[in-house]
């Protein structure tokens, strides 16, 4: 019998992974729409924290005023992105050039005579499949962005009977408790999670632009942006984002002394950064094992791209929460942790 029943969960687990795959297009914008929703609704419930005197911002104008900040954020994006590609485009001809410059001064100290030119360089690069997939990700998300919006009116339409189905779905259910409490604990880790990220990543954006105001690199304020978003993504996300505006500063100068200053000035910051400030913040409120947070990484980035990256460690907490409920896959939890402290436990 135990064979069976290890058997039905292997097929059961490989059945959840296969509709994951398959139902990508599906379930990723619903995952998004979930996502604003929650944000929606913690910055409405840190809005509700800030008391003048006795005074407390009513619940009402609270989320209003979340929901307006999260609209303006998006369009200030948009607009952002949409003014840079324009200027990208402008500064080509002299990105080119400075490369060229680069390229030979790079070919001189290598000692090479016969330097290639630069549409030799570029013929060597295939390209098509790298632009193929940046042009299908940004088709898709401006395909779905009507879908998300519906999503999102439709979840916040049912939130405001979601607790009275729940109390009527667990009626009498001696789990009732238990259901609660696991509702409640997923809630506020990942609040918390959110939150804290959050901070830390507009703390580190913000010492990045600085670093890259100082030094002159073009379009500080959407690199900062940039590193801002990929520090939601463990360790890879930190990388990239000393790498990118480093490499721009490459083709931006013709010598080697600004790429030096900045891509050592970023990377102090990421590890100021990410390896005191946030985990000293985070303290145990996650309890997730590194080794975990990046097979997780590696796990949802596979299933769903860089929308199952940002949603790695969410994800696995939620899993880690729902599995020391119950005594059967408590041990999993134990597994995930990383002190081996959970729930009653810690």
């Amino acid at each position: 019998m135990k064979v069976l029943s290890y058997a039905g969960g292997l097929g059961l687990i490989a059945l959840t992974v296969y509709i994951m795959v398959v139902g990508r297009d599906l379930i990723v914008p619903f995952l998004v729409s979930v996502v604003i929703w929650f944000l929606i609704n913690t910055l409405a419930d840190y809005y509700h924290k800030i008391q003048i005197g006795s005074f407390k911002i009513p619940k009402s104008l609270c989320f209003i005023a979340s929901l307006i900040t999260t609209v303006v954020a998006f369009w200030m994006l948009i607009e952002m992105i949409g003014n840079n590609i324009a200027d990208v485009k402008a500064a080509a001809p002299a990105y080119q050039e400075n490369l060229l410059k680069l390229s030979g001064r790079v070919y001189d100290l290598l000692g090479i005579e016969n330097q290639p030119s630069l549409t030799q360089l570029i013929n060597q690069i295939d390209l098509r499949p790298f632009i193929s997939n940046i042009a299908g990700t940004l088709a898709s998300l401006a395909g779905n962005a009507g879908l998300i919006m519906i999503y999102v009116l439709f979840i916040f339409l049912e939130q405001a009977s979601f607790d009275t189905k729940l109390k009527a779905l667990l009626n009498g259910s001696e789990h009732t408790h238990t259901v609660e409490e696991i509702i409640k604990t997923i809630h506020k880790k990942i609040e918390t999670y959110v939150a804290i990220k959050t901070f830390v990543s507009i703390l580190t954006g913000t010492a990045c632009y600085i670093v890259l105001i100082l030094n002159d690199v073009d379009y500080a304020g959407f690199w900062a942006f940039i590193i801002f978003l990929l520090n939601y993504i463990p360790t890879v996300g930190s990388m990239l984002a000393v790498l990118f505006p480093a490499v721009l500063s490459l083709v931006q100068f013709t010598t080697f002394t600004p790429f030096l200053i900045i891509i050592s000035s970023l990377a102090t910051i990421q590890v100021l950064m990410g390896n005191i400030l946030e985990p000293k913040l985070m303290g145990n409120s996650l309890n997730l094992s590194p080794l975990v947070v990046m097979l997780s990484l590696a796990l949802w980035g596979s299933i769903w791209g860089i929308a199952g990256m940002f949603l790695s460690v969410p994800f696995t907490v939620i899993l880690m929460i729902i599995f020391s409920e119950f005594p059967k896959t408590k041990p999993i939890a134990i597994l995930l942790s990383q002190n081996g402290k959970i729930g009653s436990d810690v």
